[in-house]
């Protein structure tokens, strides 16, 4: 048995593998295992993989048609053999000391899970993500020597980045629900795997450094624009959990923000009619004046990000949206293409 076992399952990334695979060959904690899940890469991804178990006997490749990353780590969370489960993407990498800090913390606390945080990557620019400032949260604490559960960051549950790369997981705490997997749908599978296991855990445990790198990807299944109605699939398995749970009630306004914060995100890139009036209608559905949240933009980012007391700014946005819908439409309409020369020539007369 080694001490962590991390999944990382690989398409088309030979942009960054190599040193995705270095940040993990090079970690100062030496006792893991790397599974290189290669799920049908059309590039020299597998070349690359291929290579590095020659040169790491750490390193395990498994080649595989297609199955997406969901499918993919619900798999290799069967062949791991340690103590502790880490998942990577194949385009980022971390800290040499990341497995050092994160095993030292989730050992001296016994947690089941030990968040850290991480800086993303966009055109060669570096940010730090505003994402789980518990060392903000809990002030001066020790947090080699605490733990806490979801009550203690209750908006972090729904409202904060769900990618699994942000976790080490205890390997036993994992197989202990058959809740913990990744459903399978195209993206957004990180997200009812953060709300399952966040809510499950007895102990959760926190490194408050900066060790994982995320390069943005604006090619993505999440930014693709015939994705986004798979969003409404990703709500009703969130809203069906916290219901089958008796978590509902609890978590009424906290999963109202999230759901009028992706619907917004979303339609910066969404082109369709569907999306456009399944988010309306849930939209419209959502107690804007009561709720205790707000939406505001984050300014390196751009990216929409909880604050404090109320939704409208979400409301505003739709009606935004809608306004811009129509405008496309009237351009796009008959009458208005025939009456452009008429334009032009009443704009030369003022």
């Amino acid at each position: 048995m080694v001490e962590i076992s991390v999944i990382l399952p690989v398409y088309n990334s030979e942009s960054y593998l190599r040193e995705c695979l270095d940040s993990l060959t090079n970690q100062t904690f030496k006792d893991i295992e790397i599974l290189c899940i290669n799920d049908g890469s059309s590039d020299n991804s597998l070349k690359i993989l291929e290579e590095y178990e020659k040169s790491d006997e750490r390193i395990t490749v498994i080649n595989q048609e297609n199955m997406g990353v969901a499918k993919t780590r619900n798999n290799a969370l069967n062949m791991v053999n340690g103590r502790y489960v880490y998942f990577m993407d194949s385009d980022d990498y971390l800290d040499s000391n990341a497995f050092k800090k994160l095993y030292n913390n989730i050992t001296s606390n016994d947690s089941e899970i030990c968040i850290l945080k991480a800086f993303f990557i966009k055109n060669g620019e570096k940010y730090k993500f505003p994402a789980f400032d518990l060392d903000k949260e809990f002030g001066g604490v020790n947090f080699n020597d605490f733990t806490f559960n979801y009550k203690d960051i209750k908006s972090h549950v729904l409202n904060d980045l769900f990618a699994p790369w942000l976790k080490l997981y205890s390997y036993e705490f994992l197989k202990s629900s058959d809740d913990f997997t990744f459903p399978q749908i195209k993206s957004y599978s990180d997200a009812p795997f953060h709300v399952k296991t966040f809510l499950q855990a007895q102990k959760i445990s926190f490194v408050p450094e900066y060790l994982y790198f995320y390069r943005e990807n604006d090619d993505s299944l999440v930014h693709s624009s015939s994705n986004t109605i798979n969003f409404f699939t990703l709500s009703d398995i969130i809203e069906n959990y916290l219901k089958d749970n008796n978590y509902f009630d609890e978590f009424r306004k906290e999963f109202e923000a999230f759901q009028a914060v992706k619907l917004v995100y979303y339609m910066g890139f969404a082109d369709s009619d569907e999306y456009y009036t399944k988010a309306k209608s849930t939209l419209k559905s959502i107690d804007f004046e009561n709720n205790s949240l707000i939406l505001t933009k984050d300014a390196d980012k751009a990216n929409l990000i909880i604050d404090s007391d109320t939704l409208k700014e979400a409301s505003l946005a739709i009606k935004l949206y809608d306004c811009n819908r129509k405008v496309k439409t009237l351009e796009e309409s008959k009458s208005w293409k025939i009456t452009k020369p008429l334009r032009k020539f009443t704009s030369s007369l003022k």
